[in-house]
């Protein structure tokens, strides 16, 4: 698939993202709520009519093109490694996971299910994007799926947080968003190799995507 550089930075950004709110709540117990927000609502975007409509446009992806374009400078924190750590574990899985189609074609039936349940909670006008029941699902989708590849991601923190159920839940939610991320990154023609090499170009489209929201 032929794809522009914007459209391979959202993409990237969405791992990003994930990996980001992964490293936020195994360490602090919390969050952004609205970049959570649209990080697991791309689950559902299926078949989306753009790059952009997946994150719910891009001002739903604005916290992994802050992050992404933190990578053009040369000093990296400790937590920014840790993300990066995360991100290129997921890009790993991903690309493990194309190569399974039976366990891909488990992990979308079942996606679509939890997408059925979101439409009967929204039916019942009830909560539904980061309804805990929803996210105990997803995390059960992980395991049963993301899990069973080898090396796993191993999320490393404060063990109170990491002891919490709600918390456990939403980082596994968000493991598996960074997992529909990395698709899309590959499916549009983007790698391990080709991030290392081009991280600044990625970096700057980042910063320049930023400055137009």
């Amino acid at each position: 698939m032929t794809a522009s550089y914007n459209e391979r930075t959202l993409a990237l950004a969405g791992i990003f993202q994930s990996a980001s709110l992964v490293h936020q709540l195994a360490t602090t117990g919390y969050a952004d709520e609205d970049a959570t927000l649209a990080s697991i609502e791309s689950l559902f975007m299926i078949d989306a009519d753009d790059v952009p409509s997946v994150f719910s446009g891009t001002q739903g992806i604005s916290l992994g093109l802050e992050t992404l374009a933190d990578y053009i400078g040369s000093n990296k924190s400790e937590a920014s490694m840790a993300v990066l750590a995360y991100v290129f574990s997921l890009m790993h899985l991903t690309h493990k996971l194309l190569h399974k189609t039976e366990l891909l074609e488990q992990l979308s039936q079942l996606i679509k299910g939890v997408k059925r349940q979101k439409e009967y909670f929204e039916s019942m006008q009830q909560e539904s994007a980061i309804n805990s029941t929803l996210l105990a699902r997803f995390s059960d989708i992980y395991s049963e799926t993301i899990s069973t590849l080898q090396p796993r991601i191993i999320v490393k923190g404060n063990s109170d947080y990491l002891q919490q159920d709600d918390i456990v839940n939403r980082i596994r939610s968000l493991l598996l968003a960074g997992v529909r991320a990395a698709v899309l990154w590959e499916q549009l023609g983007g790698g391990r190799l080709q991030f290392l090499l081009k991280r600044k170009l990625f970096a700057l489209t980042a910063q320049e995507m930023l400055s137009q929201i």
